[in-house]
């Protein structure tokens, strides 16, 4: 590679977008992408934060062409941020691992609302979604868990400069512009790991969307914004990981990390994933292995902070999503761990509470974000261990399209009836029409 900054060098990829050549493995990813994002989505529907966000946008009678999942159209901003918000509001959504970002929540929501308002291609929404994805993850990859142990949601950063970036790619920005997008959107750099388990987390994927598209139309008209924030040591890695132990790596586009997206089979923290498989795998085994008198659930570093050292006594169900010890007891009673079991002001099973009273967790550097060991002590003192390398739904185990068409039909099945199936087989060739025009019918 040259040395050319990388501000200029993500700038440039941007700029060159529209003309990129996708591989049909890469458009496929985008399409799973897609598939997720609309499944959760409308799963979410219901969901009081994405109502109130929804109902709060009404207020301000914004005029514009985008859709609304929640109903109604607005600016493409406005409808970014209610559907941005909308897609993350189960803890449902993909993550981008080496990031710790969930990219599509809000760099779909971008795409589709600024690709509404502008009457874009599908195939143009296809590669400004890419080329958001790609940002995204070439600023993530390396720092992410730096900055999640810091702190930051991922989401809330990465995410929104994916955004940005997607946005420049719908608007035809060219180099220069495009690094003024860049640096508008890290700027507006927020989201705050304190917020998970509230209704803050989702909204940090609709701002950012919202903040995504406000930047690069800022950006077009002329406004002007640093322009070497993502270069290393020039800025907003230096202001998210203050100790310098990090900076970001030099931009690389020479691979697809698109490749390397994460599914989640489970409606909870991505990091409680391999503990669940592993507790899953055990109750396949042994199917009274919720009654042992205790049990070691094995993780790496940052899911033992991050969802470790919470109580397992979670007071409502939904706080539950990132609690390890609760998600776990629930796999050893056989929930599946779908959205139903992590609804807002649910109270948990008190058999759930008690079994998860008896879990301890331990980090263990050779267990990663996708790994993890359970070991449960059962009566007569065996002990029966049970360990997952990879998690279902990364890279090494992925989610096909039959997976995905479970989760699809799961959540989106009671509101959209005989259309659910017409709706999947429409997002798998997603890229193929002009202009495009689905989140109208699925509006509320």
């Amino acid at each position: 590679m040259s040395a050319v900054p990388n501000t200029e060098r993500i700038a440039e990829y941007i700029a060159s977008a529209q003309e990129r050549a996708l591989p049909d493995d890469v458009l496929n990813a985008a399409r799973l992408c897609l598939a997720d994002w609309v499944s959760v989505a409308l799963g979410a529907l219901e969901e009081p934060a994405a109502k109130i966000v929804h109902a709060t946008a009404q207020e301000w009678k914004s005029a514009g062409r985008s859709t609304m999942l929640e109903g109604g159209t607005a600016c493409a901003t406005v409808a970014a941020l209610c559907n941005g918000t909308l897609a993350h509001c189960l803890d449902f959504d993909d993550t981008y691992v080496k990031g710790i970002t969930h990219t599509s929540a809000p760099v779909w929501a971008a795409v589709c609302a600024l690709g509404e308002e502008r009457g874009a291609t599908e195939a143009e929404m296809l590669r400004a979604f890419v080329t958001g994805f790609e940002v995204s993850a070439c600023a993530g990859n390396g720092l992410g868990e730096a900055v999640t142990a810091r702190g930051w949601h991922g989401t809330g950063i990465f995410g929104r400069l994916g955004a940005a970036a997607a946005s420049a790619a719908l608007l035809g920005l060219d180099r220069e512009t495009a690094r003024h997008a860049l640096g508008l959107a890290a700027t507006q750099t927020s989201g705050l790991t304190a917020s998970f388990g509230t209704m803050s987390k989702p909204f940090h994927a609709g701002k950012a969307a919202m903040d995504g598209i406000l930047a690069a139309q800022l950006a077009a008209k002329g406004f002007r914004a640093a322009g070497n924030l993502l270069d290393p040591g020039a800025g907003l890695d230096n202001a998210v990981v203050q100790d310098g132990s990090v900076r970001f790596a030099p931009a690389d586009f020479s691979q697809w990390e698109i490749l390397q997206n994460s599914f989640k089979p489970y409606a909870a923290c991505h990091l409680t994933h391999p503990a669940v498989d592993a507790a899953r795998a055990a109750r396949a085994l042994a199917p009274d292995v919720a009654r042992a008198e205790g049990y070691i659930a094995e993780v790496g570093d940052l899911a033992k902070q991050v969802t470790g050292e919470k109580s397992g006594a979670p007071e409502f169900s939904l706080e539950g999503k990132f609690d390890l010890k609760y998600c776990v007891a629930l796999a050893l009673h056989g929930y599946p761990l779908s959205n139903a079991d992590f609804q807002e002001g649910q109270k948990p099973d008190p058999a759930v509470l008690e079994t998860a009273s008896r879990i301890a967790v331990e980090a263990r550097p050779d267990l990663t974000f996708m790994s993890a060991r359970l070991t449960a002590r059962m009566p007569g003192g065996k002990a029966l261990t049970t360990e997952i390398p990879i998690a279902k739904g990364h890279p090494g185990n992925p989610i096909a399209w039959p997976d995905m068409w479970q989760k699809f039909r799961g959540l989106t099945e009671e509101r959209l009836g005989a259309q659910c199936e017409p709706l999947f087989r429409k997002l798998k060739t997603f890229g193929r029409s002009e202009p495009a025009s689905l989140l109208r019918s699925l509006a509320g």
